[in-house]
């Protein structure tokens, strides 16, 4: 018998991507969200995916195996207050996800307050290109692929892993859940402020995400921000490379060509060149996200030279620079 999830909040980009995969795994899949436009809406629409607008509580007369429930609904929501009473079957997204899919996989995380998605999506298309049809969720849709998300092929998953809390009832962080073997941190800010009083209070919960990542795995780390040295200093116990730009003492570097804007830039290893990128996208801090995915990618088997051909050719629709520039533009939405 075919086991029914139902998702509430399936318009958003991570649980639309829960969604995605959920109905590649073979599980009939519904959702309901207050607002569902595209992106998302569209995206549903393509996988055949049935959803209703609102939080009502005749939604449960489905009857769902479990239901998804998303961080945007609380107690006092009519469906939630209804699930609670009737003893229904519920989980988190992140839990749902990392029990169903990610359990049997090598995830690849990718932390950090700012670049998350665009450094994810550059993975993704540098494992795509390397030929290993990784699964992923994306928090945007990348012109690269039809969806957010995809099951994919063994072993390798990569996901865009957020700090933001997972549940009404499990205020940890999304990516708690998540068990990386491979973590890239980008960086560390405050942010959330609806959620924590503090950058401490973030840099804990980042130190509950390194007790997860095994000896065995690796951690590829800005090596230039402070707040990630500070969280590193609480405990780590992975092998580690870090990234940074020229200058740096890090094990990733790059040298940005004189007055390219950071269009094409040779990427370095152990004070080694390894591979020449040369893209359209412009900026340190693009640069910054594509040294974070080759190193992501070279501990996962894919050489420099390899992942900086896949940051510089073209895709069968898009390039790297357009593909970011429609998240971006999703991400506005």
């Amino acid at each position: 018998m075919t086991l029914h999830v139902h998702i509430l909040g399936i318009a958003g980009t991570f649980m639309g991507g829960v969604a995605a995969i959920a109905k590649a795994a073979g599980f009939r899949v519904t959702g309901s969200d207050l607002n569902v436009y595209p992106p998302m809406s569209t995206q549903l629409e393509a996988l055949g995916i049935e959803f209703v607008q609102g939080y009502g509580a005749e939604q449960l007369n489905l009857k769902p195996d479990i239901v998804v429930i998303g961080n945007a609904l609380s107690r006092g929501s009519p469906v939630i207050e209804a699930l609670l009473d009737r003893g229904i079957a519920y989980t988190s997204g992140p839990l749902w996800l990392a029990e169903q899919v990610l359990r049997e996989r090598h995830v690849i995380a990718v932390t950090g307050t700012h670049g998350k998605t665009t450094t994810t999506a550059m993975l993704c298309w540098i494992l795509e290109r390397a030929g290993l049809e990784p699964g992923f969720l994306v928090g945007g849709v990348p012109g690269n692929f039809e969806s957010s998300a995809r099951l994919g092929k063994a072993p390798f998953f990569v996901i865009e892993a957020d700090e933001y809390d997972t549940a009404f009832f499990d205020k940890r962080a999304k990516f708690v859940h998540y068990r990386p073997r491979t973590a890239i941190l980008n960086n560390l800010e405050y942010d959330h402020a609806d959620i924590y009083p503090d950058v401490a209070a973030i840099r804990r919960q980042f130190n509950q995400l390194l007790r997860t990542v095994p000896a065995a795995g690796r951690l590829i780390v800005n090596g230039q921000d402070g707040e990630l040295a500070t969280t590193l200093s609480m405990g780590s116990w992975t092998p580690r490379e870090t990234f940074g730009l020229q200058g740096a003492n890090v094990d990733w570097s790059a040298r940005i060509a004189k007055d390219s804007a950071a269009r094409r830039f040779s990427v370095q290893f152990a004070g080694r060149a390894v591979a020449e990128v040369a893209w359209s996208l412009l900026g340190e801090h693009n640069v910054m996200n594509a040294l974070a995915a080759i190193g992501a990618a070279h501990h996962v088997g894919v050489s420099p030279e390899r992942a900086a051909l896949a940051l510089k050719t073209k895709s069968d629709n898009e390039t790297p620079a357009e593909v970011t520039r429609r998240i971006a533009q999703i991400n506005r939405l």
